[in-house]
């Protein structure tokens, strides 16, 4: 057989293993499914997922991500080689919450085709060195300690029991879970917790979403802790109760209540109001329906403000006015919808009577202060700035203005120069190509 025809051969032979693996019903290589997927974590380092990819990697792999408390869905592109993917979460630059689920899976495109791996839950918990977490279930709330601290811990399981049933009683609604209550001995495991957003102040700290309470044992005197717990579930109660998807409601409010169901009272908030009304003033309920001021002042005013007017509404219109609020929140109100729902007067009315009652001045808003004219200096301003004295205006562009301080005649002729040397050049190269006759 000669070279031409042996190349000949060889060559229908690709053709034939070409067109027999692009036959209908012929097996195609790469991507054909998922195989194991599996995720772990270590709290305040990384969350690692895993999948294996049989066949190899698909034109497009991405892990669906979605956090407890949030309807979103991260989507994350992943590069992925071979028959295994892997992606990690760098827990130490993104802070996640203790107790958080987060539920994961993959999806590959390969063409047209989109594939999704099953559902998997990895539960991304507090397992630092030294907390050696035991646990026990008190009525509705899971109490979990380390260290000497089950004593304490089983105390306020059983004041999450009453606190919680109080806070249903007044919101009439009932609380839509059992709750977790992580009990801290030493105050940087307490902290480490709570992350970068929490205050130098805090002792406590609730996220209703999680259905997670933390405790600190250093942060107040067994009677502070025992009232601030039933504090803290009645936050849990509370957002239970007023849950929409529209908007949460004012923070004086939520907290206020929370401070009133400690003792049902507002005697003690009663005489910081009193004494901030006569000395500085109080603050505005809309500037205090996001969040509180920095700095002891702004947050212990602010929770005093939000406790004597809950105690305000409890006291002139009786607790069905509260239950009335979480219902109107329910069905999508306003903060001042439902403060009037609540009250059955406009929201403006009732915080007149407010500041009314402690003899201070209804705080106005803060007209915005006027823009200055702007003070940079630019090119042909004098030396004392654009508006100041010896500033030169720059010349109106017109027939003999200057380009960059260039005549504009002399810009003009450089242009034709070498416009008319690069034609030249064009006719030479073209010349050059030309066939001798």
């Amino acid at each position: 057989m000669g070279r031409l025809t042996a190349r000949l051969a060889a060559a229908c032979a690709v053709a034939v293993l070409l067109l027999t693996a692009a036959a209908p019903g012929s097996p195609v290589l790469g991507f054909t499914g998922f195989g194991a997927s599996s995720a772990d974590a270590t709290y305040g380092q990384s969350m690692t997922f895993r999948v294996g990819l049989a066949g190899g990697a698909p034109d497009r792999l991405e892990l669906l991500l979605r956090f407890t408390g949030s309807d979103a869905t991260l989507v994350v592109p992943v590069q992925a080689g071979g028959d295994a993917a892997e992606y990690v979460w760098d827990a130490a630059d993104r802070y996640v919450t203790p107790n958080t689920r987060i539920s994961y899976r993959w999806r590959a495109t390969t063409g047209h085709t989109v594939r999704l791996s099953p559902e998997g839950t990895l539960l991304y918990d507090d397992d630092r060195p030294g907390l050696d977490w035991q646990s026990a279930v008190i009525g509705r709330a899971t109490v979990h300690w380390y260290g000497g601290a089950e004593g304490v811990a089983r105390r306020f399981g059983d004041l999450t029991a009453d606190g919680a049933a109080r806070a249903e009683a007044l919101l009439g609604h009932e609380m839509a879970g059992p709750v977790d209550i992580f009990v801290y001995e030493a105050r940087d495991d307490f902290f480490g917790a709570l992350g970068p957003g929490a205050r130098e102040w805090f002792g406590a700290a609730t996220f209703p979403e999680l259905r997670t309470i933390f405790m600190w044992l250093g942060g107040g005197s067994s009677d502070y802790l025992e009232t601030t717990i039933v504090h803290e579930v009645t936050h849990v109660v509370f957002s239970d109760a007023t849950d929409n998807p529209l908007h949460s409601p004012a923070k004086w409010l939520n907290e206020g209540l929370a401070t009133w169901a400690e003792t049902q009272s507002a005697d003690l908030q009663r005489a910081v109001v009193q004494a901030e009304a006569d000395d500085r003033g109080l603050f505005s309920f809309e500037a205090i329906s996001y969040d509180f001021p920095f700095g002891t002042r702004g947050a212990t005013l602010s929770y005093a403000m939000g406790t004597t007017m809950v105690d305000m509404l409890i006291g002139e219109h009786g607790p069905e006015a509260i239950a009335r609020l979480a219902e109107a929140y329910r069905n999508g109100a306003s903060d001042a919808e439902a403060l009037e729902a609540a009250a059955g007067e406009p929201a403006d009315a009732l915080y007149a009577a407010y500041y009314d009652a402690f003899g201070a001045d209804e705080p106005q808003p803060v007209e915005a202060a006027p823009i200055l004219p702007s003070n940079v200096r630019k090119p042909g301003d004098g030396p004392s700035g654009p508006d100041g004295p010896g500033a030169t205006p720059a010349p109106a562009p017109g027939p003999g203005a200057e380009n960059d301080g260039m005549p504009a005649w002399i810009f003009v002729a450089i242009v034709v120069v070498v416009a008319v040397a690069a034609g030249g050049g064009w006719l030479l190269m073209r010349r050059s190509q030309e066939p001798p006759a």
